[in-house]
């Protein structure tokens, strides 16, 4: 592959409970992490740029001699997300370089392989981000009470999940690895290919709030019962 000319893409996960930035080289169909730095959640806010920093010196690569940054816009904890994606995009707009976006759901849909999966991550408080893929397109992204998921083993699917806590919740699932950035820099690299880039401007933060008409339904459940006792 010596005389296929290399691409490059640095990637920005900021999402999980710590974060992981990388340099990744692409020649012809295939792509690998030349350098990787992980983010514990604490010093994401201080250490993500001397990270980004670094491993494109490690990688022997210039800013200016990448192909595109893609960045996990979420879902995820509200600050790590909102730092990731905020910097890749001040990076973008700095540059002209295009942007690409990588859903965690997705990340995690692609463990379950081909065919319709449901991959869910736990959103905290008894939610989940449920996201449904097939053969690698996204379906649906929703945040969803976990009690109410049962009918997604109903239907034929693979179930995924990645934390302790979900799949002990929910044992028929497919338990699999936590996420990484590799995870992130082959969906990343993949959009590359295609050109799939999204609006500098545009793109936001993936949150996946509970519908306020959900919540509101909650909290007079809630009250109903705290008036029976």
């Amino acid at each position: 592959m010596s005389d296929v000319q290399a691409r490059w893409l640095l990637v920005v996960d900021t999402c999980g409970s710590e974060g992981a930035v990388a340099a990744v080289e692409l020649r012809a169909t295939e792509h690998r992490v030349r350098a990787v730095r992980v983010l514990p959640g604490r010093e994401t806010s201080s250490r993500l740029m001397p990270a980004l920093r670094e491993v494109l010196e490690e990688a022997s690569v210039e800013l200016h001699a990448l192909s595109a940054i893609a960045v996990v816009h979420g879902p995820g904890s509200f600050t790590g997300v909102r730092i990731g994606v905020a910097a890749a995009k001040a990076l973008a707009e700095a540059t002209g370089l295009p942007l690409i976006a990588v859903s965690r759901l997705q990340m995690l849909a692609a463990r379950g392989g081909k065919g319709t999966v449901h991959a869910l991550l736990d959103a905290g408080r008894g939610d989940v981000y449920v996201g449904t893929y097939r053969d690698g397109a996204c379906v649906s992204e929703a945040m969803a009470h976990a009690a109410d998921l049962e009918a997604l083993f109903h239907d034929g699917a693979m179930v995924v999940v990645a934390e302790t806590a979900l799949a002990t919740r929910f044992p028929q699932a497919q338990s699999v690895e936590p996420l990484v950035i590799e995870d992130a820099s082959a969906i990343a690299a993949a959009k590359l290919e295609v050109g799939a880039f999204s609006d500098v401007a545009l793109l936001d933060a993936n949150y996946l709030r509970v519908p306020d008409a959900e919540l509101a339904l909650r909290a007079a459940q809630a009250a109903a019962g705290n008036d029976v006792r």
